[in-house]
């Protein structure tokens, strides 16, 4: 049920006109009162003396030429519209001066309008004033803040690219040009045409009331109404009638199929009905797990205001007429229903049994399924169900609609059922297989196609199918694998995007200071620091193409390390993501060691291992982010198997591996920091793990920096000295004590020492620094020695 919304908005007087009388207001027609158009929250307004109107589907301008262009005609205009800008001057000979009293109708437009929709004139009114009128469709269902646009306009952006592809201008789309639009109005038709009928468009109702208003909304299916409105506006398609004890909602020109219709459970105050075009979580057929976010999708909102003596909670929001889920069979005029009976007569269901109701439902089923209207079909093999829910046939016809209606798990739910109840009957296994099929489970459906062809091996189409299977997994496989090439792309151009500038400005800094030092002028330290900057970029561009040969594709055999990138927590590209030096690819050199509080950006590495998973570390534990299939739903889908020396993780009844290998070391599968869960709201679901490492190491490591694995699998690539920093927070306490403490002795024996050199000569200090150098050398077996004062007396004496 929807939360209560209370009623809001202007009210229009009872059977004031029959036409409405500002953009998005509703009109009386007789008794029936209309709603055409979309109110805008701001339904006018004036800039640079235009007057402008707007509703959330269209605006209409007007001007009034005076000066000059007072006795103008459209022949002297010549008005071209782009998707974002309009110019209109003038193209008469010797009216050249024309074009300064048009300048207030040029200018980069609020947002995109749709040129094909939009139309102008230059007439004449009865008080003499020559008035330029021009009615715009917008592209976007919303209300314009303003008319003109207001700052920089994303359609004049300059065009820069980092190589030869790139540097190609783009190829402006058709609706991007000036196009002349020739005046005129376009003649309404005497009736709108047909679009799109209700079975398509219409995905889902809900309904919901307070004491004071009703509720309803018609969720739509996305691509269905996208296609729609490339032929007309948002605002254009539908319509909605309401008198004080009925209502109707259409489809503009399939009036007589209307989406809903009936009598209210109470009288309304139609003049206060209004609606919108609203953003709304979608009804889910399935459970949805506490606190998890649902799908949005656009639906028409109609709030319906009660009348004072209704003001009461209604047993049911609307009674629809049964009459109305058939074709063509609805009035066109809603004043005709209370006085028509369009409803044919009930049968006498006296003594009707199980057998004759399902009969009824099944033959209302077959006839909507015939005409397309898969929602009302199932909804009548539905009812039918509630009588005989054994019938194996019934259960297999509502699986079709659903599959026609893409709701895949219900009709896998019902196809189960079918062979549950009739396990010999082929066609309960094709539907089980164009269910599996549609949840891209490709296997599975195979394996059911294969169930019903052992059934009913004398069919071919069961050959058929499995080819119609098998071209639709290349068709995804392809799709997918092009998708993810295109996202490493487009993130290693990011990552030398981010590398290329980081690299310039260090070199022109440092160059630039270089330079300076040496006693160079300011305009020659600024063009070797220009030239420093073209040699990082080109060394950068360089790496970046050694980093691109070693990635594969996912379906080529290698022997090859798998391809990794040095990202944060969250995916994104890291800074230190192109740190390449002559000692290695990511080579830091020292160990930051972090005692205190956690690294602040310690990057992660993320490697495929056959799936997506990215992992960083501290001197104690790992940390595991693993990218999950879509088809996972909860903890309960996940398989996570971990020994002291590997990990595998997958879901359930799937022999395929998600992540599986062998670690660098050992680790502490039955530690006490080991744990795994799903990561909420994440699409795709993400799993992260955190397990300790071998305590044995810990314990016994001579230096904490060595505690950082240079590798998680043993076949991965290994990572340069220094990448990590070594968080030592994640040490047991008394470990992390001692160290303190071993930190403190050593800082304080390098002080005291310092304190100490401080009083030593020049002399005594060399004296030391070459006994210490004699007393290695010593210890190493080598045969250097410095000499000392020590070591000359001693030559004196012999």
């Amino acid at each position: 049920m929807l939360a209560p919304i209370a009623p809001a908005g202007a009210v229009v007087a009872a059977g004031a006109s029959a036409a409405p009388a500002a953009l998005g207001s509703g009109f009386w027609d007789g008794q029936v009162f209309k709603l055409r158009d979309f109110a805008s929250t701001l339904p006018k307004g004036s800039t640079k003396n235009v007057d402008y109107m707007q509703t959330m589907g269209k605006v209409q301008l007007r001007y009034v030429l005076g000066g000059e262009a007072a006795d103008a005609v459209a022949q002297d205009l010549c008005v071209e519209i782009s998707c974002w800008e309009l110019k209109v001057r003038a193209v008469s000979a010797g009216r050249t001066g024309l074009d300064g009293c048009l300048a207030a109708l040029n200018g980069d437009l609020h947002t995109d309008v749709r040129r094909e929709l939009s139309w102008w004139t230059l007439e004449k009114e009865a008080n003499g004033d020559n008035v330029f009128t021009m009615e715009l469709a917008k592209r976007e269902h919303k209300t314009w803040n303003a008319l003109w646009k207001v700052g920089m306009n994303q359609h004049r952006k300059s065009h820069f690219g980092w190589n030869p592809q790139q540097k190609k201008a783009p190829i402006k789309r058709a609706e991007e040009m000036l196009v002349r639009v020739r005046a005129g109005k376009p003649q309404k038709p005497d009736k709108d045409p047909f679009i799109i009928n209700r079975e398509a468009v219409c995905a889902g109702l809900e309904d919901g009331q307070d004491e004071t208003t009703a509720v309803i909304r018609v969720h739509f299916d996305r691509p269905a109404l996208e296609k729609a409105c490339e032929s007309v506006c948002l605002a254009d398609l539908f319509g909605v009638d309401i008198m004080e004890r009925y209502l109707k909602v259409f489809i503009r020109g399939d009036e007589r199929s209307p989406i809903l219709m009936g009598e209210l459970a109470g009288a309304c105050m139609p003049d206060l009905t209004r609606w919108e075009v609203v953003k709304a979580e979608a009804p889910d057929d399935q459970p949805q797990e506490p606190g998890k976010v649902g799908h949005f999708v656009s639906c028409l909102q109609i709030t319906i205001a009660k009348a004072w003596e209704s003001r009461t909670h209604w047993p049911r929001i609307l009674l629809e007429n049964e009459s109305a889920l058939e074709r063509e069979a609805a009035p066109d005029n809603l004043a005709e229903l209370p006085a028509k009976t369009i409803r044919p007569a009930s049968p006498d269901r006296t003594g009707w049994g199980p057998a004759e109701h399902t009969k009824e439902s099944k033959a209302k089923a077959d006839a909507c399924f015939k005409t397309n209207g898969w929602r009302d079909a199932a909804v009548y093999y539905t009812r039918a169900i509630g009588y005989t829910p054994e019938d194996e046939k019934l259960y297999s016809n509502r699986a079709a609609c659903y599959i026609k209606l893409k709701k895949f798990e219900k009709a896998l739910t019902d196809a189960r059922k079918c062979t549950a109840l009739k396990s010999g009957w082929p066609k309960a296994y094709f539907r089980q297989g164009q269910a599996l099929r549609g949840l891209q489970r490709w296997e599975d459906a195979m394996v059911a196609f294969k169930d019903g062809q052992f059934r009913d091996p004398a069919n071919a189409d069961w050959e058929k199918e499995f080819e119609k299977t098998e071209d639709e997994r290349d068709k995804f496989d392809s799709a997918l694998k092009e998708q993810r090439r295109l996202r490493r792309e487009a993130d290693m151009t990011t990552e030398l995007n981010e590398a290329t500038v980081v690299a310039e400005r260090e070199a022109l800094v440092a160059v630039a200071e270089h330079a300076l030092k040496l006693g160079k002028s300011r305009q020659e330290a600024g063009e070797l620091a220009a030239k420093g900057a073209e040699l990082a970029k080109q060394r950068v561009h360089e790496m970046a193409a050694k980093k691109k040969s070693m990635m594969v594709e996912d379906d080529n055999e290698t022997n090859e390390p798998a391809p990794y990138r040095i990202v944060q927590e969250d995916g994104t590209v890291h800074p230190k993501g192109f740190c390449h030096t002559d000692k290695g690819t990511y080579y830091m050199g020292m160990v930051v060691m972090n005692a205190e509080k956690p690294p602040t950006n310690q990057p992660w590495v993320e490697v495929r291992h056959p799936g997506r998973l990215r992992w960083t570390q501290g001197c104690a534990q790992l940390r595991l982010k693993v990218t999950l299939p879509e088809s996972v739903k909860s903890a309960a889908d996940v398989d996570v198997k971990i020994t002291t020396t590997s990990i595998r993780i997958g879901t359930v009844g799937d022999a395929d591996p998600i992540v599986e290998g062998e670690f660098e070391r050992k680790v502490e599968p039955e530690g006490e920091n080991f744990a795994w869960y799903l990561i909420p709201d994440e699409k795709p679901p993400v799993l992260e793990l955190t397990v300790d490492k071998a305590a044995a190491e810990v314990y016994t490591t001579f230096s904490y920096g060595t505690l950082l694995w240079p590798r998680l699998f043993n076949d991965d690539v290994i990572l340069g000295e220094g990448l990590f920093e070594a968080d030592l927070t994640d040490l047991p306490p008394h470990l992390l004590e001692k160290w303190r403490r071993e930190q403190a002795r050593s800082n304080q024996k390098s002080l005291d020492d310092r304190e100490r050199r401080k009083r030593l000569t020049e002399e005594e200090v060399m004296e030391e620094t070459s006994r210490n150098w004699n007393d290695e050398f010593a210890r190493n077996g080598m045969p250097t020695r410095f000499d000392t004062n020590e070591d000359r007396r001693i030559e004196n004496v012999r």
